[in-house]
């Protein structure tokens, strides 16, 4: 059972650069689009376009790490004889790496938040109405 919610967990949670929840559903390259029709002055720009660089450094690590995860679960499931306690070990190292990146891309969102105003951070991340789900 442990076996198959760590497949489940680090296949299914790991996809897509993870879901990219961080920039509003947008990739860094439509977000760098969105820049900059949002801040008109390069000078401005430049900084907050280095945060976003940052982002997509650290969703490319996290899907890096995840991917050489799930090789050696894989090639673990192949032996076989793999201990449980192995299995465990793998567990905790996908929650440490889900933790820290998820950590760290809160962080670079909370740095772009701080280099725009009120009025650009709302046009780049609309607020869902309160009748669309989450």
């Amino acid at each position: 059972m442990l076996i198959a919610l760590l497949i489940g967990y680090l296949f299914l949670a790991g996809g897509g650069g993870g879901g990219l929840w961080y920039l509003g559903g947008l990739t860094p390259h439509q977000l760098q689009k969105e820049l900059e029709k949002v801040v008109s002055d390069k000078d401005t720009r430049k900084p907050i376009a280095e945060t976003v660089n940052l982002m997509e450094k650290e969703s490319k690590n996290l899907d890096s790490e995840r991917k050489k995860l799930e090789k050696e679960v894989l090639a673990a499931l192949k032996r076989h004889d793999t201990p449980a306690a192995q299995f465990q070990a793998f567990e905790e190292r996908a929650d440490s790496i889900n933790a820290s990146s998820t950590r760290n891309l809160l962080d670079l969102r909370f740095k772009l938040r701080s280099q725009l105003s009120e009025a650009q951070w709302h046009m780049l991340f609309p607020s869902l109405p309160a009748s669309v789900p989450h």
